[in-house]
């Protein structure tokens, strides 16, 4: 017999996907200008504000500190389940099909940037509590949810809560993939500047470091030569352009998209431009290639952890410089030290310098503690599935606290949504997750 909190669910679940929908309205992208009171920018502070008093009107105590994330709390036992969602998002980039920043339904799916990454989980969150508020059920630990607005860029949400806020007992966040991960790869990034003498190559391409860009872009002083296109990317040029169009996607996953910069960069050095220019495109078309995992720098390492992967995801070139930036996620057997020697020694060969490194540590938590076999169980009771913990490559919130772990919502064996154009899920996958994060709730926070 399902629990009578999978009957609040369905009861409210159209509401949940209308508040979704109000949610997705907000173009809360991560790199607002900051305003009194709005440190992240005026789209960000406006998520935050919905989602609080939705939850306040909900029943449930709401606050935010300072405009970087907001808590809800329910209950007031000493020790803590959290579940940690972002509201922040990627820019939108090119290649929609429907308007982003709206929720669309089209074939039984809901299409609109954040559905998966991750308003949509921050939603599921909350409804699953409500239900769970709902249907009486006693609680032996609090439940809080964590609302950042920082999670794409600089985690200063997390940074914040960490002030004033105590570590979780334990803790899940619905942004990553099923059944649950336990282990995830080191993150670097990193950029890199060439001085130039009066280039005659305009370049900005990339919205963030760890986005593949789906288009790149080249003004140039003539018309330029027909290049065969490669990668299945698509090559065009008129007067004064050059244009690659690939597909963008998250950097971590590189195997599902193909990178624009890198087929631009390939069609540049075949075409007339200037010495100086002409030796920047061409070291750089060698030295990246059409690669994914560092082969030409020596990378190519696989562990326990996953495989290494590197990616170019950002380049300004102008009239007196050049600067790209890449992300790499590395397993743990490849230090921060020597990722950064090698990139080092391989630019500098091709005159570039580092001006720029964050390195966020690898995550790892047992797989047969308390709180990864009890999501494991969730899962698998839910599915009929065999689960075993997962070992990615993306950053999420749970690399932020002792005893986390990312639980959802990407199913498995789909393409990654994330960061893509007409990112989407199926509705029926919205109740399934909430269902989920319910359940999680009741059998780690239940008495």
């Amino acid at each position: 017999m399902e629990p009578n909190y999978y009957d609040l669910i369905d009861k409210n679940f159209d509401e949940q996907l209308d508040s979704l929908g109000k949610l997705i309205a907000f173009p809360s992208v991560s790199q607002g200008e900051p305003e009194e009171g709005m440190p992240l920018g005026r789209h960000i502070h406006n998520a935050l504000e919905y989602t609080l008093n939705l939850a306040s009107e909900m029943g449930f105590s709401a606050r935010s500190l300072d405009g970087y994330c907001g808590v809800i709390d329910y209950g007031d036992a000493e020790e803590t389940l959290m579940i940690m969602a972002h509201l922040d998002v990627v820019p939108a980039g090119t290649g929609w099909t429907c308007e982003p920043f709206a929720l669309t339904r089209r074939d039984g799916r809901l299409l609109g940037r954040g559905v998966m990454d991750d308003k949509g989980p921050a939603v599921s969150s909350l409804y699953a509590l409500k239900a769970i508020k709902e249907a009486g059920v006693p609680l032996k630990r609090r439940v809080r949810i964590f609302l950042g607005c920082d999670e794409e860029r600089g985690w200063s949400c997390v940074d914040r809560y960490k002030q004033t806020e105590p570590e979780p007992t334990m803790a899940f966040t619905p942004d990553g993939q099923y059944p649950v991960i336990n282990s995830e790869k080191n993150i670097g990034q990193t950029t890199y500047v060439k001085k130039l003498t009066g280039s005659e190559v305009r370049i900005s391409c990339g919205t963030a470091p760890n986005v593949i860009p789906g288009e790149a872009v080249a003004s140039l002083p003539f018309t330029p030569e027909p290049v065969e296109a490669k990668q299945g990317m698509l090559l065009s040029g008129t007067e004064g352009e050059l244009r690659a169009v690939g597909r963008a996607g998250h950097a971590s996953t590189p195997q599902d998209a193909q990178n624009a910069l890198l087929a631009l960069l390939d069609a540049l050095k075949e075409q007339p431009l200037n010495a100086e220019d002409l030796a920047t495109a061409s070291s750089l078309a060698a030295l990246l290639g059409f690669d994914q995992h560092g082969e030409a720098f020596g990378l190519d390492v696989t562990d326990e952890s996953g495989r290494l992967t590197l990616s170019a995801n950002m380049i300004e070139w102008g009239e007196d410089q050049v600067s790209i930036t890449l992300d790499c996620r590395f397993p743990f057997s490849v230090t921060p030290e020597h990722l950064l020697d090698v990139l080092d020694e391989k630019f500098n060969q091709i005159g570039f310098t580092r001006t720029y490194q964050k390195i966020s540590k690898g995550h790892f938590i047992d797989p047969n503690c308390e709180l990864v076999k009890t999501l494991l169980s969730v899962y698998s009771e839910a599915t009929g599935k065999k689960a075993e913990p997962l070992s990615i490559g993306g950053g999420t919130y749970a690399r932020s606290f002792e005893n986390a772990v990312a639980f959802g919502v990407e199913p498995e064996g789909e393409a990654a949504q994330a960061h893509m154009p007409d990112e989407s899920c199926t509705i029926e996958s919205v109740r399934f997750d909430t269902r989920l994060i319910a359940e999680a709730i009741k059998r780690l926070a239940g008495e």
